[in-house]
């Protein structure tokens, strides 16, 4: 086995077109007329409208190449970013509803899934909010119940009380209300059936193609849900091929979970502290204010205790 084929993340991807697709892209993107075009006058935007879309799918195509072929997750994390810089340039020469995603187009939704979950994994967590303004939600078509638990978790409002995509995002819908082995159960029929659903998109089968430019196949839907949730199993650590490992593992690596914190997680760690008397509002470890005493464990509904007949503050340090 060589090095690459050791180090590569997706099992179908061949060294050879690996390289010489993200070659392509790289000289696509260093071409200095392109570029020009694309920073020209406004007036002219409108002849190169599909070259700046193109561009920016381009991008983050080659991000998700670059993942897929093992390459250091630091890299990956730098081509992410440039591809949300690609979208930003993008939407914002074009900002007409015309040029917005469509939630209702499954494509779109796709995208708009795979964006997300790449700004949270990756440690971007301006560009959540950015998204929010590139989604078409002017139109009585756009709104969805998974996209609004998804942006309902991180703080953003979307629209939505009904899923506009059952195949097959209604199981990932399903794991968001369960806990324990069901929510990991859930995420594992998800993967299952993951790609025998993704049929219609272009990407798909395209490792069996001749043209030798396969992305890689990721659902990186589902590792948005376990890291947001916080998705314990051993199953997962050994889950199908689809399933970005790497990525929940350096969004935990890196505590990402600290700039995505869930509404209960945040009124708890941002409390200043209880004071003496004050029933305990959750079970845990505590640590005092005003005294270097270690952590000391309380539950629920015990009340905090005085230090030395003094009133002193106590904060949650960790959950059990």
């Amino acid at each position: 086995m060589g090095h690459f084929d050791s180090i590569k993340r997706d099992p179908w991807m061949v060294e050879q077109h690996y390289r010489a697709s993200t070659h392509e892209k790289e000289q696509e993107f260093a071409d200095p007329d392109t570029q020009a075009l694309l920073a020209g006058p406004a007036e002219h935007r409108h002849h190169y409208r599909g070259l700046s879309r193109d561009w920016a799918h381009m991008a983050l195509e080659l991000a998700i190449q670059r993942y897929s072929g093992g390459e250091p997750m630091e890299l990956v994390e730098a081509y992410v970013d440039y591809a949300f810089a690609q979208f930003a340039r993008h939407f914002s020469a074009y900002p007409a509803a015309s040029e917005q995603l469509r939630p209702w187009v499954a494509d779109d939704y796709r995208l708009a899934l795979w964006l997300l979950s790449l700004a949270v994994l990756c440690g971007y967590p301006e560009r959540v909010g950015q998204l929010l303004g590139w989604l078409n939600q002017a139109d009585e078509r756009s709104p969805d119940l998974l996209l609004h638990r998804l942006f309902q978790r991180l703080g953003k409002a979307y629209p939505g009380t009904s899923l506009l995509h059952p195949e097959p995002y209604a199981t990932l819908l399903e794991s968001l209300d369960l806990r324990g082995p069901a929510q990991q159960d859930a995420l594992m029929r998800y993967l299952g059936q993951w790609y025998a659903e993704a049929h219609g998109c272009y990407w798909h089968e395209r490792h069996a193609r001749a043209r030798g430019d396969h992305l890689g196949y990721w659902a990186f839907e589902a590792a948005l849900v376990a890291f947001l949730w916080s998705v314990q199993g051993d199953a997962l650590q050994s889950a199908p091929q689809f399933y970005p490992k790497a990525l929940v593992d350096r969004a935990h690596y890196r505590r990402l979970g600290k700039q995505f914190r869930d509404p209960e997680t945040a009124r708890r760690e941002d409390a200043p502290g209880w004071p003496s008397g004050t029933p305990c509002p959750w079970p845990g470890h505590y640590t005092c204010v005003e005294r270097a005493l270690g952590e000391q464990v309380f539950m629920h509904q015990v009340p905090f205790p005085e230090i030395d007949g003094q009133v002193v503050h106590w904060r949650l340090s960790r959950t059990f």
